[in-house]
């Protein structure tokens, strides 16, 4: 058994797949530039339903996608050795240590571990995530299968400033959403990059431009730019905003997120031990 971990353990093997992982991650860029609405359709989509489907359809676009998770499950078996076998060399070490500093010994293990953890959250994510968009309007109710009926009481826009470069762009939306209940119904405000919080699941605003002419627009489906989806200045651009509310319930957040705190916490405390014990051995 050791043996085995020192094999599929090895450093070596270790900076080849991160190197791997690097370069299948720089082509997979290169290929998302010129492939960006379909790309962009993976968001919000479980890997296990999309995948398959637009494999057969577009290979030349999405075969980096699963070269990717094979590189990095690769990744994790190397990561679980290599852990392994450190903890196993530690352990008759240990013996002889403070049980403070067998923790400091432990604590990039443990990193290693809560970066396994943290992979597992991607693929939590990618695998059980569930999406909803639905456009909603001022005074109208609206269904969402997730969460339920909500009613939009009020939609506020704020504009740059006329003096500003961003003129005629749209600052920030408030909405005021109204969840029914019996007797006063609750109430709770929603903006951009401040979402709201209902039963698992993640409220978000989203915003389009809404044109008030029928004259077609030669648009690039192939770009991440929607600078003019939030531009309502001049005639080109007059129009009033489509909105929406973005449903998201994804379980490898809440993997994700304590995972990086931890990773933070620990990283911090064992830097200041090691620093701390240094400076003693230099007195």
């Amino acid at each position: 058994m050791k043996r085995f971990l020192d094999i599929i353990g090895d450093l070596r093997i270790a900076f080849w797949l991160l190197l791997s992982a690097a370069l299948v991650m720089w082509i997979g860029s290169i290929i998302c530039l010129n492939n960006y609405s379909l790309i962009d359709s993976l968001n919000g989509s479980r890997i296990q339903e999309w995948l398959p489907a637009h494999l057969r359809q577009h290979p030349g676009a999405t075969w980096w996608i699963p070269l990717l998770f094979l590189v990095f499950f690769l990744l994790g078996i190397n990561t679980m050795a290599c852990t392994a076998r450190r903890i196993l060399n530690l352990i008759p070490a240990g013996r002889g240590m403070s049980a403070k500093g067998f923790l400091v010994a432990l604590s990039p293990s443990i990193i290693h571990l809560l970066f396994m953890l943290m992979l597992s959250g991607h693929l939590l994510g990618f695998a059980m995530v569930e999406f909803e968009k639905v456009p909603v309007r001022q005074g109208e109710e609206a269904v969402l299968k997730n969460v339920g009926t909500v009613r939009v009481a009020s939609v506020t826009h704020q504009f740059f400033p006329r003096d500003s470069l961003l003129r005629g762009r749209v600052r920030q939306s408030r909405m005021i959403l109204e969840f029914p209940r019996q007797g006063v119904p609750e109430t709770a405000v929603l903006e951009f990059l401040r979402p709201v919080y209902r039963g698992g699941y993640i409220i978000q605003l989203d915003m389009e431009r809404k044109k008030r002419t029928e004259t077609p627009r030669i648009a690039d489906p192939e770009t991440c730019n929607r600078e003019t989806h939030f531009n309502f200045s001049g005639p080109k651009n007059a129009g009033s905003p489509r909105l929406y509310l973005a449903v998201t319930r994804d379980p490898g957040l809440f993997v994700l997120f304590p995972g990086f705190i931890a990773v933070i916490l620990i990283m911090g405390w064992y830097f200041y031990q090691v620093t701390l014990g240094s400076g003693r051995n230099a007195r």
